[in-house]
């Protein structure tokens, strides 16, 4: 293994908010990733990542500074910091009127992309132990997704920011069979590892889930692994399981996962072949031969699952220091919505993508819309089939459709999973 040290450009990013999650700003102080995935989509081209990707990890030595300046450009000023080198350390009276609560603060996403930031490296570097700190320092909310339970580790640091905004510590578990789970995650911690993680955490108060994400068609899609998946993160206390399913991007991406298939499930080989021979640049695999094949969409059997166990498809959203509250609500609502009419309910991409679009809109918008009278509501830039949505939220101060939507959902997938049966 190789650990190189450089200096960085650059080392923040924003994204849209989603279900997968609520974070606004991401970072990962990492190239490469030792725990070298065989499914990873980090390994595509299109990352412009090195060959090399699980033997040699570039770190981004200057990632506590880079960090920094994006926290001082934002106005917001280390408040929990002893030293600061400020005024402050001499007339600590000020140091109130300097906490930065006011302004507009964000989820962090430290590992946001394609590197895990608990990756075994981190053990010798603890490169994202600093960078938690001075989160920490800044009163930054922060969600971490990881395949090691390294970040145990940091448990002083999470329950310090979680007692004063958030923390969320998630884990992506795709396998419970060991052996199978070390062919795709071989340097991984095992998915029984994790699961105890889940329960750890959960224990100390820390928000914590589960991404069944990639679900590995015909390997990790079975009903036993999934009941195996979603039974154990009930019963330790996950408070969400995320599903998804499997992208194999052309290239590097796709043609090591199919060395890995022929080695070892090469049963499957000619029917990967299929799904994925559509060179989509994505890496989504051909809807039509996933039906023709006879699989069922792991999204429709984890919904099932969850609705049943009383497990949350996605995390609860967090509203940050000095954001609009009801904005932010609404569009977690509208994201939700437009997930389970879109795929549970089959409703029209039109209105999936106005609640999308709406929700985006909502997340950056700088008024309190419960706060606007109806005759100025009328006039903002949202379509006609989402105002609905809106207007009953205001009312009821709750959204009575969503519950009644994620019943609907679950009557839709139980009714396709029994017709499923019976053709068997």
């Amino acid at each position: 293994m190789i650990i190189e040290e450089y200096d960085a450009k650059s080392l923040v990013r924003t994204a849209r908010t989603s279900l997968f999650s609520w974070a606004e700003v991401y970072l990962n102080p990492y190239q490469g990733c030792e725990h070298d995935c065989v499914y990873c989509d980090g390994k595509a081209e299109s990352y412009y990542m090195h060959d090399d990707f699980g033997q040699r990890i570039r770190v981004k030595k200057n990632a506590p500074e880079l960090l920094e300046l994006y926290f001082k450009k934002q106005g917001f000023f280390p408040v929990n910091r002893e030293k600061t080198s400020t005024l402050i350390d001499y007339f600590p009276n000020l140091r109130e009127s300097a906490d930065s609560s006011k302004k507009k603060k964000f989820v962090l996403f430290i590992g946001g992309g394609v590197c895990d930031v608990y990756q075994p490296a981190e053990k010798e570097v603890k490169m994202t132990r600093k960078l938690l700190q001075i989160a920490y320092d800044y009163k930054i909310p922060v969600f971490f997704l990881t395949k090691n339970t390294l970040i145990l580790r940091d448990l002083d640091l999470l329950k310090k920011i979680n007692e004063e905004s958030y923390a969320c510590a998630s884990f992506t578990i795709t396998l419970t069979d060991e052996k199978k789970q070390k062919i795709f995650e071989p340097n991984a911690s095992t998915s029984q590892e994790r699961f105890e993680a889940v329960e750890k955490l959960r224990d100390e108060g820390i928000h914590s889930g589960i991404y069944f994400y990639p679900t590995l068609p015909f390997i990790g899609d079975t009903e036993e692994n999934m009941n195996s998946i979603y039974k154990t993160g009930k019963g330790v206390g996950a408070e969400f399981i995320y599903c998804w399913g499997l992208t194999l991007k052309p290239g590097r991406n796709k043609n090591q996962f199919m060395k890995a298939l022929q080695d070892h499930f090469s049963e499957y080989y000619q029917k990967y072949k299929e799904l994925y021979g559509n060179e989509d640049k994505y890496g989504n695999l051909d809807s039509k031969k996933f039906e023709e094949l006879g699989l069922i969409w792991p999204e429709i059997r984890g919904y099932k699952l969850g609705y049943e166990l009383k497990i949350d498809y996605t995390s609860k959203r967090y509203v940050p220091e000095g954001r609009i509250e009801t904005n932010l609500i609404i569009a977690e609502v509208l994201h939700r919505l437009a997930y389970l009419k879109s795929f549970f309910i089959k409703s029209s991409k039109y209105e999936t993508r106005q609640l999308n679009l709406t929700a985006k809109y909502l997340n950056s918008f700088s008024k309190d819309i419960s706060e606007m009278s109806d005759e100025v509501r009328r006039k903002l830039d949202i379509d006609k089939v989402v105002v609905p949505y809106i207007e009953e939220y205001l009312q009821e101060k709750r959204s009575k459709t969503l519950k009644s939507i994620e019943e609907e959902a679950y009557t839709s997938v139980s009714r396709y999973l029994k017709q499923k049966e019976l053709k068997c």
